[in-house]
């Protein structure tokens, strides 16, 4: 493991001299921050994906596996979602000018260990242990498809066969639950001693059954009237 920040291009050339293939999935990823930090964002997933992106360019790296989010399909995620949607088109365009192959990745609500602090179901039973109280965003009936960590890293790893050369692929478990149904799982394996409070009012907007509302945007025409 080499711990370093994707900005700094001579580290990032240095590392991946080195190997065949690239697994990218250094990014800011916690949507809130990435609102409220728009310049970083881009920074960090558009410009830190670039500076990658030609270093495989330069050492001819055999593919480059990329973690992208459902979130590109959304109206939801704000510059998260943008980030993301960008860095996709310019891994498209590394293929089609340089030859450069990938996998884009996009997974379903990872859990699991080593789970970082804005994790949906490592927050709640952190909330359940030392709060008594899960408050979620939302009204709980919100669907997701829940994959542990282990078997997301096994699927991050078969698709490095040919048949998903140059494939978005979704990755997804068989745990598919409302979030009502998880938290009350919780509530019952604490003995239902916990509180469960749903926050309507500050809801953000998370998709509520399926990301699969984007659309772009149909530009109007204007044709000229003047002639020369």
């Amino acid at each position: 493991m080499i711990v370093g920040d994707i900005l700094d291009k001579k580290l990032i050339d240095e590392s991946i001299s080195k190997v065949e293939y690239v697994y990218h999935f250094a990014a800011i990823a916690d949507i809130k921050e990435a609102k409220d930090n728009p310049i970083e964002s881009a920074r960090f997933n558009i410009i830190g994906t670039l500076n990658i992106l030609d270093a495989c360019k330069e050492f001819n790296i055999k593919r480059i596996v990329f973690s992208s989010s459902i979130y590109v399909y959304s109206n939801h995620g704000s510059f998260y979602r943008t980030t993301k949607q960008s860095c996709e088109l310019f891994i498209e365009n590394y293929l089609e000018e340089f030859n450069l192959n990938y996998t884009i990745l996009r997974y379903g609500s990872l859990y699991g260990t080593r789970a970082n602090n804005f994790n949906f179901i490592s927050n709640i039973i952190k909330q359940a242990l030392l709060d008594k109280e899960i408050i979620r965003k939302g009204d709980g009936q919100e669907i997701r498809d829940y994959i542990n960590v282990i078997d997301a890293a096994k699927s991050s790893v078969d698709i490095l066969s040919k048949e998903y050369l140059n494939q978005h692929v979704m990755i997804t478990g068989t745990q598919t639950r409302k979030v009502h149904e998880v938290l009350e799982m919780v509530k019952e394996m604490l003995n239902n001693e916990i509180k469960i409070t749903y926050d309507k009012k500050n809801y953000e907007g998370h998709y509520q059954l399926t990301p699969y509302s984007f659309r772009p945007k149909v530009a109007l025409k204007i044709t000229s009237k003047n002639h020369l």
